[in-house]
């Protein structure tokens, strides 16, 4: 469950910000990633850290990937359910054939498992508290 929103959730992040600020890019695909950016701000408030490793991530995704998905575990931000809708919506926008495909789609309400199609396998991810 978290991989697959960490995956949508970071994999936006980069995308909006190599389109996102680009003068090519439509008002829908910055507002949307705007929100994005604003929404996952708001959780890193109070973590500078965290703050930081998003400016950093935007210069070098590669490297600051592994700290961002911390931070957005750790703050709640992957299930939250605005942060992950403006996510998926940010990339139907970016990528309207993966969207049609279902690949952006997280569905983590009322669930306790699910099985996902990530990047052309299945993972499966059962969570039972009780």
């Amino acid at each position: 469950m978290e991989l697959e929103a960490a995956s949508v959730v970071i994999g936006a992040l980069a995308a909006g910000g190599a389109q996102g600020l680009q003068d090519t890019a439509s008002a829908a695909v910055r507002d949307s990633y705007t929100r994005l950016r604003e929404l996952v701000v708001a959780r890193f408030r109070g973590h500078r850290r965290a703050e930081t490793v998003l400016d950093d991530y935007l210069e070098d995704p590669e490297t600051w990937r592994t700290p961002l998905e911390v931070f957005l575990r750790e703050t709640g931000a992957l299930s939250d359910p605005a942060v992950l809708e403006t996510a998926q919506q940010l990339m139907s926008l970016l990528d309207p054939s993966g969207a049609t495909r279902g690949q952006y789609a997280v569905n983590i309400h009322n669930s306790s498992g699910l099985q996902l199609n990530h990047q052309g396998g299945n993972v499966q991810v059962n969570n039972f508290k009780g």
